[in-house]
């Protein structure tokens, strides 16, 4: 896990992280002004946005434009992302380092990116509509989830 403090350009740039490492997960939140807080990750996609402090689903976005072997890219000048002269943290954990496997554990396939290791995984499932359950790849009951 890395948090990376940055400024925005309003256009393109690449922020790298200290760790050196590709991010699986990215939280941006905005420091010096109001915007909301965005989660993106390898799993769905990049341009593919929850907000944790609204009520809205996915959205889609492509301000993040990429996970990079070293952190992320982000283009335009979106107030939540990269606003020109704005400054923001991006919070970034590390899974499978954008490797995915099929996982079978739960009477639902899903898609995977696990860090065993590090007790973190980004699970992508299609619902049933009916009483389920979902692999995960940790091998141990999770802590927290985020859904």
């Amino acid at each position: 896990m890395d948090a990376t403090t940055y400024t925005g350009t309003g256009s393109s740039q690449s922020i790298t992280n200290a760790g050196s490492f590709k991010p699986d997960w990215v939280w941006i939140k905005c420091r010096s002004a109001v915007n909301d807080h965005v989660l993106m990750d390898s799993v769905r996609g990049a341009n593919k946005v929850l907000s944790s402090n609204l009520t809205a689903a996915e959205t889609t976005n492509t301000s993040l434009t990429s996970f990079n072997s070293n952190g992320f890219s982000l283009s335009g000048a979106d107030g939540s992302f990269n606003a020109n002269t704005v400054t923001y943290v991006g919070w970034q954990w590390q899974a499978g380092q954008g490797t995915t496997s099929s996982n079978t554990s739960g009477s639902i396939t899903s898609t995977v990116s696990v860090n065993a290791t590090a007790g973190f995984s980004i699970v992508s499932y299609t619902g049933s509509g009916a009483t389920a359950t979902v692999g995960h790849g940790l091998g141990v009951a999770p802590s927290m989830i985020i859904l």
